[in-house]
């Protein structure tokens, strides 16, 4: 018996190191198509079927952005492009300005890593993003199909109709901020309720006071959800196993189900109310439903992925670029002047604003639109050549390879923006040179750039405009003039920003 169960356990063993030995040959002549390309160096032994997983490991710490490292190892190698292997996936990062842009325009080659490869699809078994949203998706019909309807929702006479609401939500943070007894607060989470407001009322017709209310059933859902997400990201491997983090998969699990219930009725409600020809709420569902997004192709979940992705992705990046731009004021007060000057001319005849007005506010558009270059909330992507080789500028890229750009690098390039880490919103004067395509893509860039990034644009722009109508702003940390981001799945501020304030003449 003895016997046999050796013998058993060697042939295991045997069958084990023949399969090691396949995977390494198999890597070998996989990572021998990438030697034109610069790469760190790998030591032979045991662990080379790993490749560079445990240096990167030892690179990226809690405090560190990944971008940070990408650029270090760029100066390293003193190359603009370098292949990273990590088991059998090969990352080649390109940091060169030149390239991305015959990239991310040929999107029928390259392409997104699908639905089931993406790590937000799903979350412990539970459907968050799918496999077939809008932002997961690989490329095919379908998704040419979703955009093409879907502009309907972000179209210029769709935003017309939803800046009343935004409005009314600009007025709710005024107040709230009136409210406040503290001479200083941490504005971030302020705008994270904000933009959760926004994209629900404007995209749902959801009108739950977001804003004031301290904790509901509907943004302790999301907090989860953000909170699992990044859970997910930081620990990647140890999230897998079944026996770890059981109590927050378990707490994901009923987060999920009541956004995406939540969300389900109110779309149920709505294509009732259409077919009955009784929806007069001009919200994004309203123009979905209307541009016939509901064919063969296309179900009830599908809508819903897309739709989650517009409110988590569209909340915490929105939010994040609303508080770094008050940061910059803070910390350039002639800036903040000219934007304070302009707030008041553009609404020196009432309260109210107009698509119109808010086109005239052109220098707050370039302040916000300075902050994207700085600290662009996704500071990088990724797109996948899974059918062919292709060669792009005299670079060969190998089948399958998974290339990754940095926005975020691009738009520090000190050869491209001179003193890039300059707050300077004169960069994007009208009058000033021309912008070098590809260079400034914080919405990203070619046909799969953010579908929503008017409505971001104009979200921000009556948000902040509603601040500098009623308060005068104050500095409480005149001595930090960098402020520390932390990198999950977004940059966002490390300890917040903190801003303090008071009421000007003008009333709330």
């Amino acid at each position: 018996m003895l016997d046999k169960l050796f013998f058993g356990a060697l042939i295991v063993v045997f069958l084990l190191f023949v399969a090691y030995i396949w995977f390494n040959i198999t890597l070998y002549f996989k990572r021998r198509k990438y030697a034109h390309i610069a790469s760190p160096d790998l030591k032979p032994g045991p662990l080379w079927c790993l490749g560079h997983a445990f240096s990167l490991r030892s690179r990226i710490g809690p405090e560190t952005c990944f971008t940070d490292v990408m650029k270090e190892i760029s100066e390293e190698l003193q190359s603009d492009n370098f292949v990273l292997f990590v088991l059998n996936i090969n990352f080649l990062v390109v940091l060169d300005p030149d390239t991305p842009a015959k990239i991310l325009t040929n999107h029928r080659t390259f392409l997104k890593m699908g639905g089931k490869k993406e790590n937000m699809s799903y979350i412990d078994g539970n459907r968050v993003f799918g496999e077939r949203g809008m932002v997961v998706e690989i490329g095919s019909d379908v998704w040419y199909h979703k955009r093409r309807v879907m502009d309907a929702a972000f179209h210029k006479n769709s935003l017309r109709d939803l800046l009343g609401q935004m409005e009314d939500i600009s007025k709710k943070l005024s107040l709230y901020l009136s409210e406040q007894k503290q001479e200083s607060m941490d504005i971030y989470p302020v705008f994270i309720k904000v933009a959760l407001e926004t994209i629900c009322r404007c995209g749902f017709n959801l009108n739950d006071d977001i804003i004031f209310s301290k904790d509901t059933l509907l943004i302790e859902a999301f907090e989860h959800i953000f909170y699992a997400t990044q859970l997910k990201f930081q620990c990647c491997l140890k999230f897998m196993l079944p026996w770890q983090y059981r109590k927050e998969k378990a707490i994901l699990k009923k987060s999920v189900n009541i956004v995406r219930s939540s969300l389900k009725q109110r779309l149920n409600d709505k294509i009732e109310s259409q077919k009955e020809d009784k929806d007069d709420i001009r919200d994004m569902l309203h123009y979905i439903i209307s541009a016939n997004f509901y064919q063969e192709k296309l179900d009830v979940e599908d809508v819903l992925d897309d739709f989650f992705v517009f409110v988590i992705a569209g909340t915490e990046t929105t939010a994040i670029v609303m508080a770094l731009v008050l940061f910059y004021m803070l910390k350039n007060p002639g800036v903040a002047a000219k934007v304070q000057a302009e707030v008041d001319e553009v609404y020196e005849d009432g309260d109210s604003l107009t698509l119109e007005k808010t086109n005239k506010l052109v220098y707050l558009e370039q302040c916000i639109k300075e902050t994207l270059r700085i600290h662009p909330p996704a500071q990088a992507t990724l797109r996948v050549n899974w059918n062919e080789d292709v060669t792009v500028d005299n670079l060969f890229i190998p089948k399958e390879s998974y290339i990754m750009m940095s926005q975020e690098i691009t738009q520090r390039k000190a050869d491209i923006w001179p003193d890039p880490m300059k707050f300077d919103p004169d960069r994007f004067d009208p009058d000033a040179p021309r912008i070098k395509p590809f260079t400034y893509m914080p919405f990203m860039a070619g046909p799969r750039s953010c579908i929503g990034r008017h409505f971001a644009m104009l979200e921000m722009k009556v948000m902040i405009s509603r601040l500098f109508r009623d308060f005068n702003f104050v500095d409480p940390n005149p001595k930090l003039q960098q402020i520390p981001m932390k990198t999950v799945v977004t940059a966002k501020p490390k300890d917040g920003v903190k801003i303090g304030f008071k009421g000007r003449d003008k009333t709330c």
